[in-house]
């Protein structure tokens, strides 16, 4: 068993030192050592080793060792300097502290016989600090980071100049220099220029094409910016998103308001050519913007339309505008008000909330009552929030009327019925909206299981026999059915690029939604594959001329452009055909025999005049003809821009020229790709699978249509962030940003976007 020192030296104990005035040896009495073991015991290390440990802290000391004692003078210090942590005195010496610093001893005190060895506290030294190492400051780094937390962080560039931040980082660094405003300026500036280059990179490598969405926000100084995302499936066939650009928008209700920014986009990242689709925001835009933006990518694009769809419309938006209809339904407007007022004094009388409280024991549910929150009505999926948890309430609320005098709102139960078929009405658009908000991008046939499931649900069949919800559920469904009648070609083309279902799913939900003329909306989307299918093996006879060594320009407009693929396919199949060019007779056996592969493209049935005809009569069969015919015309005679065909807005637009009839007259005896891909059985489902992983190891085996496929998955439905599709107002620009030039702000914000996507 140890020993406690205490036990054995109780002495005071003299330190002899030097007088400064004498040069004498003097002694000075110090505290007895007892004082020092009231904090300390010790323990036997070995037979001639002892540590002395704290019994506050646990910390142990050297004490003795051997026949040499270390002392106490660092156990003193550990205790009456502060540095135990644990210590229960540590309070009083900080009382102590601060009483002697404010008010200084009185003489009494100080010469007092008591206190005339003994230090005044306010003198005591301060705790110790282990220095640091002394490292280098690395100036260029610091303003580098400071460039970077600026960007992530949305704080304003001049807070480099604002004293507390200043002081702050003197504090820190004394020898730190802070940037001043032109220089952070321009460290976010190059930083910004580094990583576009690194996107821009990025996308050349990319399989397909480039999706493009549209979001414009407004400000107070009614001026728009609007931004402009890429959408695009990388060479390791991952869904990609990046925002491209932020351009001021002058006058954003103007009919060519969102020219100009698609222009700088196409521009900036070298994408002539490369533009798969588009979908635009309709909050701020108008028809006529979207028109003229459709056949100005159609005249400065060529190959924009070769195939492809321009969408017009945000399904997010369409979610918010559908939930807005009915939260502002007219026969809605006073038991959502009840509500709303409800839970409010509820929430702000202290005495109200302790009733209603009481009132909920009386009232178990099996599982706990969803809080009761006041909504935020800029966003409407805290509205139907509130409306959920206030239905669950109804019991208490209806009790609380009788209970508590004050409360003198009064929701009866037929108002009761209303809220909650409002309810049963906006979990159909919660749920889809939800799916918007992971964090991962949807690809195009998996937002077609949700569309369809969305039109399933809203169905007057599908809502009861409420008689408000059944014609509530009738006004959203015609607003979905507009909006799908536009984009459900693209959506159901990207079913068939997923070999779980192809054709099969198209024909099985068609038949479902549509009865009798299912069998009309099943061949345009039919017709609509092998159409565009055609335009992408042209586009591939297109790249190998290209590649050959013909410009794209030239090929384009030569007129027997296809009359040498024709005479090129006949030749491949040991025929003899017409003169061709020269520089076709001198291409190597390795590149015959790639164009040979490319010019398998044979019986191509239902040319896209046959879907256009079957559209617009599903159009003219729901719409009653008139207007859908009016509007159909109008696009198909827009005088600026040549376009062969235009559907109706928001629908399948598709260029035919002269040269697919071509075309069409060369064939082959072998299959096409798209032939033997929909022949094959269907590959097994399961919660793992991933159809891009799937076409990216089938690439090989199915290059055009895997090409086909890189495109049309990715195509986006949605121009917000995720953050932002429960939103009801249109996004605005703070007062902060708009008063930063045009390209300052463009860094701070793509920048921001690619840090927070992962810089590439």
């Amino acid at each position: 068993m140890d020993t406690n020192p205490s036990e054995l030296v109780d002495v005071d104990v003299v330190d002899v030192e030097m007088d400064s005035d004498t040069q004498q040896p003097t002694k000075r009495r110090k505290k007895k050592r007892s004082e020092v073991w009231n904090h300390f015991t010790t323990e036997t290390v070995s037979s001639d080793t002892k540590k002395a440990r704290c019994m506050h802290c646990n910390k142990s000391f050297a004490y003795m060792t051997a026949n040499k004692c270390s002392g106490t003078s660092h156990l003193k210090r550990h205790i009456d300097f502060g540095i135990c942590a644990k210590n229960g005195e540590i309070n009083k010496l900080s009382q102590i502290k601060e009483e002697t610093t404010s008010s200084p001893p009185k003489k009494s005190q100080i010469s007092s016989p008591e206190t005339k060895d003994v230090k005044p506290t306010s003198c005591r030294p301060k705790k110790r600090h282990i220095p640091s190492p002394d490292l280098p400051l690395d100036q260029d780094r610091c303003n580098l980071e400071m460039a970077k937390m600026i960007i992530m962080h949305d704080y304003p560039l001049h807070m480099v100049e604002h004293p507390g931040f200043v002081g702050f980082l003197q504090a820190l660094s004394p020898q730190f220099a802070v940037a001043s405003f032109d220089t952070i300026h321009d460290d976010c500036v190059a930083m910004f220029l580094s990583q576009k280059q690194k996107v821009l990179d990025f996308i050349g490598d990319i399989p397909g094409g480039v999706n493009l969405t549209v979001d414009l926000w407004s400000s107070k100084q009614s001026v728009g910016y609007a931004f402009v995302a890429g959408h695009f499936v990388d060479k390791d066939w991952n869904l990609i998103h990046r925002l491209l650009n932020v351009a001021v928008v002058a006058s954003p209700d103007s009919d060519f308001a969102l020219n100009q920014p698609v222009t700088a986009c196409l521009s900036d990242w070298h994408l002539e050519g490369k533009i798969s689709s588009i979908a635009v925001s309709q909050s701020l835009v108008n028809k006529t913007s979207i028109d003229n933006l459709r056949g100005f990518l159609s005249f400065r694009n060529q190959h924009v339309l070769n195939g492809q769809l321009l969408m017009g419309k945000c399904y997010a938006r369409l979610l918010g505008s559908m939930a807005q209809d009915a939260l502002t339904a007219e026969q809605l407007q006073e038991p959502i008000k009840k509500v709303r007022d409800s839970i409010k004094y509820v929430q702000t009388s202290e005495a109200c909330g302790d009733r209603f409280d009481e009132l909920k024991r009386l009232f178990p549910t099996p599982s706990p009552y969803k809080d009761l929150l006041i909504d935020n009505q800029t966003r409407w999926d805290t509205s139907y929030n509130m409306l959920l948890a206030a239905c669950e309430h109804r019991q208490v609320f209806s009790c609380l009327e009788t209970c508590h005098p004050e409360y003198k709102i009064s929701i009866s139960p037929e108002e009761w019925t209303k809220i909650e078929s409002l309810c049963s009405c906006l979990k159909v658009l919660f749920e889809a909206g939800n799916a918007l908000t992971g964090p991962n991008q949807l690809t195009t046939n998996d937002l077609y299981h949700e569309m369809t499931k969305l039109q399933l649900e809203l169905s007057p069949t599908a809502m009861g026999e409420d008689p408000d919800v059944r014609n509530l559920a009738k006004s959203l469904r015609e607003k979905f059915d507009q909006y799908w009648r536009g984009c459900f070609l693209v959506l159901a083309v990207a079913v068939v690029m997923d070999p779980r279902f192809k054709m099969h799913l198209i024909k099985f939900t068609f038949n479902k939604s549509y009865g009798a003329d299912a069998e009309k909306w099943t061949k345009s989307v039919d017709d609509a594959v092998h159409d565009l299918y055609l335009n992408y093996s042209e586009q591939n006879l297109l790249d190998a001329y290209v590649d050959h060594g013909f410009s794209e320009i030239e090929v384009a407009q030569e007129s027997h452009f296809h009359q040498d693929m024709a005479e090129d396919a006949n030749t491949g199949n040991g025929q003899s055909g017409d003169e061709t060019s020269p520089q076709v007779e001198e291409t190597t056996e390795s590149h015959q025999h790639e164009r040979q592969l490319k010019a398998e493209k044979q019986n191509v049935v239902g040319l896209w005049e046959g879907v256009s005809e079957e559209s617009q009569l599903t159009e003219e069969d729901q719409q009653h003809g008139d207007d859908s015919q009016a509007d159909a015309m109008a696009e198909e005679d827009y005088p600026s821009f040549p376009v062969d065909v235009l559907l109706e807005e928001g629908s399948t637009l598709i260029t035919i020229g002269e040269s697919l009839s071509d075309f069409e007259m060369y064939m082959s005896d072998m299959k096409t790709e798209l032939d033997q891909y929909l022949e094959e059985n269907l590959i097994p489902r399961s919660e793992d699978f991933n159809v891009l992983s799937w076409w990216r190891v089938n690439s090989t085996n199915y290059p055009t249509l895997s090409k086909m496929a890189a495109d049309l998955l990715s195509v986006p439905f949605s121009t917000v962030s995720p953050d932002s599709v429960f939103d009801t107002e249109v996004k605005q620009m703070d007062n902060y940003r708009t008063s930063l030039p045009g390209e300052t702000l463009e860094a701070l914000l793509c920048t921001k976007d690619w840090f927070k996507n992962g810089t590439l």
